[in-house]
């Protein structure tokens, strides 16, 4: 037998009998479903009052009144052991799936906003329970790299901290908590500049990719750098990637910070307490 999918004909009485016509279109296709699993084309499902039917494994979701963010929290239509497979319709109307307010049990909130996003969950015959999807994570870092430790930026309770009359000194936030498959959206930088009188003082940060070849070679990753930050204040100033910058193997990641003091005043100081990354996670 070819083992290969046959599209079923209408019954016939007594058309069966045949040896062939049984490889054909019932043991072939038995085999054909053993080996592989294809769904049909995703059938578009409105929520109505926080709800949806569901009536095949794959479904795309839109908001109840073309609504720029709306919540789902119960679907009915799944029997036990059956899987369902969402994801949002558009890609400007965010579906929040609700973590245990109806039927579901996700283990936190999670939001599709684009069509790229998937949830596939699995019903116990009450409750559908989530299986795996992708969520936003923020990861907080603070394990600085210096090149030259007390002389240019120097590590403190408060983090990296840059003194008065340096020119162009940089230091390293490797981010280590990656893992193979995540996807990098943006990240945000905070610290303190401090300047009295006639300093001046500049702090730049951005996002940089290490790939692997001979020789080693660096990337600034487009959409990875911050607003130059010249102010006496407190900052958090973020960047926002142009496309999403997925994880792969060969490849490591670290925020270069780049900091300028004056000596007019003497006092003038940039402290760095950290970053806020965010990514996409497999979960």
């Amino acid at each position: 037998m070819a083992e290969t999918w046959t599209e079923p004909i209408p019954y016939v009485a007594h058309a069966y009998g045949t040896a062939a016509y049984m490889d054909t279109y019932v043991g072939d296709n038995l085999k054909f479903l053993k080996k592989n699993i294809e769904f049909e084309s995703p059938v578009e499902k409105t929520i109505s009052s926080g709800a949806i039917a569901a009536t095949q494994t794959y479904h795309s979701v839109d908001n109840e009144g073309d609504a720029a963010s709306d919540e789902l929290n119960t679907i009915s239509g799944v029997p036990i052991g059956k899987i369902l497979i969402l994801c949002a319709a558009h890609t400007d109307r965010t579906v929040i799936l609700k973590d245990g307010t109806g039927n579901l049990i996700l283990g936190g909130d999670i939001y599709l906003d684009n069509t790229n996003k998937h949830v596939m969950l699995i019903s116990d015959g009450t409750n559908l329970h989530l299986l795996y999807t992708a969520r936003q994570v923020t990861f907080m870092v603070n394990a600085f790299q210096y090149p030259a430790s007390g002389t240019d930026w120097t590590p403190a309770i408060t983090g990296a901290t840059l003194a008065a009359n340096k020119s162009a000194k940089k230091c390293w936030l490797p981010l280590n908590f990656l893992k193979i498959g995540d996807e990098i959206v943006s990240y945000k930088i905070v610290g303190d500049m401090h300047k009295e009188g006639g300093d001046t003082c500049t702090f730049d940060c951005k996002l940089v990719r290490v790939n692997k070849a001979n020789p080693l070679t660096t990337t600034d990753v487009a959409g990875g750098d911050i607003t130059q930050v010249t102010g006496n204040e407190n900052f958090d100033s973020e960047a926002t990637l142009t496309a999403l910058e997925t994880v792969a193997t060969d490849k490591q990641y670290l925020l270069e910070l780049e900091g300028t003091t004056s000596s007019v005043s003497g006092n003038e100081f940039i402290k760095v307490i950290g970053a806020e990354v965010k990514v996409w996670r497999l979960t």
